[in-house]
């Protein structure tokens, strides 16, 4: 079977390294959705697993040592002059991940990213550029999962970007590094895996966490999930087995093909994954202890997070013109309060998704990164 993706869109908003990766995205996508999932002793020959893939160690600060941010600047309503006064057809470069379902993904039918990352940027740039079409004057770059963007908000990158638009946890640790903004989608970690024999109805193969110690348990390359999967111990001592990829699609489709046992980050990602993959399921069984864990969950359904996880933005930290981005970023994440336009975004993207809503930002801070 041939795939082709057509990335001409992708190409005129961010260049070469936008198409390719886009289209190696989209592939991956298109691959998610042709493939049956292998049972785990299925004598079929095994498939090739993603470049990039490799088993890490396990151990290391346990999740519930991690610390999160949700207080940043004050708002302000006035739009970052350095940003304001771009050219025509010029605007705002944001980062994000094309794979993401929910948040980000390249959809090779319309030739635009969409989700709800996006419906926030395009809130954020219709407030800078008023009566302009917004699509005109907002750049995507694709780039790494976790930190691994943070080096493309420098100055002196080729493809620098203005702000990561990545399901991106705000950490204290990360704090050192980038600026962020407000807290806008609270999550948390949990863990996707095969139905029993495949069926669309099908109960999980494992019940939640606490049935993967010693199981294969994939996350991105340089994010939390992976020290999070790896720190995990269960009740009975066992640590899951961190698998490390290039991106989390490639641990979906390491999972379809029997080559892991299970996928984990945060929630809204793996809703996400769900739609593309009816014959995986999110696991349904909460792990031990996991209260602190889940003070933002709706409890819609037995809370499975065994992580804290508040979304931000992300900045070039020790730059002016990067601070007041993040203030304006959160005058308008307050101003989508106020006009519905978060609901609306959450109710398209992540209506299956069990936070508390639209989060409310921490007492501003007057230094970074937060004391």
């Amino acid at each position: 079977m041939t795939t082709q993706v057509t990335t001409r869109s992708a190409a005129r908003r961010g260049g070469g390294p936008v198409a390719a990766r886009a289209a190696r995205a989209g592939v991956l996508l298109l691959a998610v959705a042709a493939c049956t999932a292998v049972p785990p002793d299925s004598t079929t020959v095994p498939a090739a697993a993603p470049s990039g893939v490799q088993q890490i160690a396990a151990g290391g600060e346990p999740a519930n040592a991690i610390c999160t941010v949700r207080s940043s600047f004050a708002p302000s309503s006035t739009p970052p002059r350095a940003i304001l006064d771009r050219a025509p057809g010029q605007g705002l470069v944001a980062g994000v991940d094309p794979s993401d379902a929910t948040m980000s993904h390249w959809n090779a039918v319309t030739q635009q990213f969409e989700g709800f990352n996006i419906d926030l940027l395009l809130a954020v740039v219709r407030a800078i550029w008023p009566g302009e079409e917004p699509r005109k004057r907002l750049t995507f770059k694709v780039v790494p999962p976790g930190q691994g963007a943070f080096e493309m908000l420098a100055p002196d990158h080729p493809d620098r970007v203005d702000v990561i638009a990545t399901s991106l946890t705000a950490s204290c640790e990360r704090a050192k590094q980038v600026v962020f903004s407000n807290d806008y989608l609270d999550s948390g970690q949990t863990a996707l895996v095969r139905r029993v024999d495949g069926r669309p109805d099908g109960p999980p193969e494992y019940a939640g966490i606490e049935q993967l110690g010693g199981r294969r348990v994939c996350a991105a390359a340089r994010t939390t999930s992976l020290a999070a999967i790896a720190s995990y111990r269960t009740a009975d001592g066992a640590h899951p087995v961190p698998v490390q990829a290039a991106h989390a699609i490639d641990c979906l489709v390491m999972l379809r093909q029997g080559q892991v046992d299970a996928v984990s980050t945060d929630e809204n990602i793996l809703i996400g994954f769900t739609r593309m993959a009816p014959d995986t399921v999110l696991v349904t069984e909460s792990p031990r202890d996991n209260a602190p864990f889940c003070r933002y969950h709706d409890g819609r359904r037995p809370c499975t997070w065994f992580t804290d996880e508040p979304h931000a933005f992300a900045f070039a930290r020790d730059n002016p013109d990067s601070v007041e981005l993040a203030r304006f970023v959160n005058h308008v994440l307050e101003s989508t309060r106020a006009s519905g336009a978060w609901s609306a975004a959450h109710q398209q993207w992540l209506a299956d998704h069990p936070d508390r809503g639209q989060p409310t930002p921490g007492p501003p801070v007057t230094s970074w990164p937060p004391g």
